[in-house]
């Protein structure tokens, strides 16, 4: 299996989506085409994920990793979300992992241990192959970024 890493930065404007629903993502991952729209059968494991601010304000931000219920529609790639964007239940619910941190040089990196990465196969059914990458609270206009390693 190919490791492939890559982030959401530098003239990237991120959006809160604090109820869920049709939700703007950071990024949405799904194995088989470098991340984008998936393949179906195609299986994937996020080894890590990395966050961080490089504002010039106190700026409180919660940002979180979840599954989805719906696929996002239209022509996806490498950590973006196409047309139509997934559904994520609100926050808590299907969160793998979730960080409050300050826009103000906060940031950091989860490495999920070998064995207990978070596994993604695509499928038919809808929703069951994203992970998605989501602010639950903060924006900013250039000054956050996003990372994930993942292997597939």
């Amino acid at each position: 299996m190919a490791d492939f890493s890559a982030n959401q930065g530098g003239t990237y404007t991120p959006a809160a989506s604090a109820g869920g629903g049709a939700a703007v993502p950071n990024y949405a991952f799904s194995p088989g085409t470098g991340g984008g729209a998936g393949t179906a059968g195609a299986m994937g494991k996020v080894k890590y994920v990395s966050w961080g601010g490089r504002g010039l304000t106190s700026t409180g931000y919660r940002t979180r990793w979840a599954r989805t219920t719906t696929d996002p529609t239209g022509a996806g790639t490498a950590l973006t979300v196409a047309t139509t964007n997934p559904t994520i239940p609100a926050d808590p619910s299907t969160n793998l992992f979730a960080m409050d941190w300050n826009l103000l040089g906060g940031g950091g990196i989860l490495v999920l241990p070998i064995g207990s990465e978070w596994t993604i196969v695509s499928s038919a059914t809808a929703g069951t192959g994203y992970i998605v990458c989501q602010n639950v609270a903060g924006t900013d206009a250039n000054s956050s970024t996003y990372g994930v390693q993942w292997q597939e």
